[in-house]
């Protein structure tokens, strides 16, 4: 079964939430060197990015409303149930809008599997398919800042409140070489993320916009990312309920997706 590279490019936007949470859930590297010096403002600036998205050593889950704008025109929206494994995979399932309603998707590592209601298929999503249109949102929302790399320059404003962070690529392959961090010390946050080719072009921009309480930690609330070869469009998406949660094994595996 195939499906148009246009309902392809839609799945993937719609996961974008998810895919950020998988590097989340993961445990940190054990070896921090190559990061940042341990103890360091930047290497705990690194690890409040990594688990504003998630929890560390858990299953959880969260809902997410998913909102797309052209022409600052909301031309999309979807409501999403979703579901992290300690392992770091993801089952998403579409709520809204009814047309797609029971929509589900599993993410293992590097593997995407879907899963359409009324259809006995489960289709697997190849890399080549995950490029096309607003499918690189996932690349963006999938990084690891501990993992996957490594600090080249950081440097605090002249007052102390902002620390600016260069970071380039461990892996050449990687969708984006090189990314800039603006975070906010005074209220450690994120304020915005910027993403580029190895060429240094910028492809995409993530806005820090909300955060809210959960048991005393920060976790995002709402982002906005921008497309810079799209400038007239920007998705934005809102996270709520967070729930540490307990899932059985078969709920993150092929052959359980379409019985959830």
């Amino acid at each position: 079964m195939k499906l148009p590279i246009k309902q392809i490019a839609t799945v993937i936007n719609l996961l974008a939430l998810s895919t950020q949470l998988q590097a989340a859930a993961a445990s940190l590297p054990t070896d921090l060197a190559h990061v940042a010096a341990p103890g360091s403002t930047v290497l705990a600036v690194l690890e409040n990015m990594e688990y504003l998205r998630g929890f560390k050593g858990t299953d959880f889950s969260f809902d997410s409303e998913v909102i797309t704008l052209e022409d600052e025109k909301i031309v999309g929206k979807h409501q999403l149930d979703v579901k992290i494994s300690e392992q770091g995979y993801a089952l998403i399932e579409v709520l809204y809008p009814k047309t797609e309603q029971g929509r589900r998707t599993l993410i293992r590592d590097k593997d995407l599997w879907l899963y359409l209601p009324g259809s006995s298929n489960v289709v697997r999503i190849a890399p080549l398919q995950r490029v096309f249109g607003s499918a690189s949102i996932a690349d963006v929302l999938n990084t690891s800042y501990l993992n996957g790399y490594t600090v080249a320059t950081s440097q605090q404003t002249a007052d102390g409140k902002q620390l600016d962070v260069s970071l380039v690529s461990n892996n050449t392959k990687a969708t984006f070489a090189k990314i800039e961090l603006k975070y906010d010390l005074e209220h450690d946050r994120p304020i915005e993320t910027r993403h580029f080719t190895v060429s240094g072009r910028l492809l995409k921009t993530i806005q820090y916009k909300s955060f809210i309480d959960h048991q005393g930690k920060a976790k995002l609330e709402k982002i906005a990312i921008y497309d810079s070869l799209r400038k007239n469009s920007a998705v934005w998406i809102r996270m709520s309920d967070y729930q540490i949660s307990s899932y059985p094994e078969t709920t993150f595996s092929k052959s359980g997706l379409r019985k959830n």
